[in-house]
């Protein structure tokens, strides 16, 4: 990871000292992984993870619902098409649709 100077100091400050912070980094995709309920051993290999230190279940817990992470998740990721489409069905489908509905 690439840093500045002022951004790897406030991370220590906030983990406490610079080896809780060293002992507790979790990067952002492994922490979305994580949240997605992906197992510790899955998220180490489609990372290409190096470091095989095993961390208890309370750490990962604690790490994931740390206050500091985004409040706000976008859920819905489709766009309103409603305004942009004219939707028109087929007459010939129409007439299908009403023929079987009313039988």
């Amino acid at each position: 990871m690439i840093a500045t100077k002022e951004y790897y100091k406030r991370k220590v400050d906030k983990a406490g000292d610079e080896q809780k912070l060293h002992d507790t980094y979790i990067c952002r995709e492994a922490k979305n992984l994580l949240k997605q309920g992906t197992s510790l051993d899955r998220v180490r290999v489609l990372l290409d993870a190096t470091i095989n230190t095993p961390v208890e279940q309370d750490i990962i817990d604690q790490m994931l619902q740390d206050e500091s992470s985004t409040k706000m998740r976008r859920i819905n990721n489709i766009m309103n098409t409603n305004k942009s489409l004219n939707i028109v069905t087929d007459p010939q489908v129409k007439k299908f649709i009403q023929n079987i509905t009313n039988q």
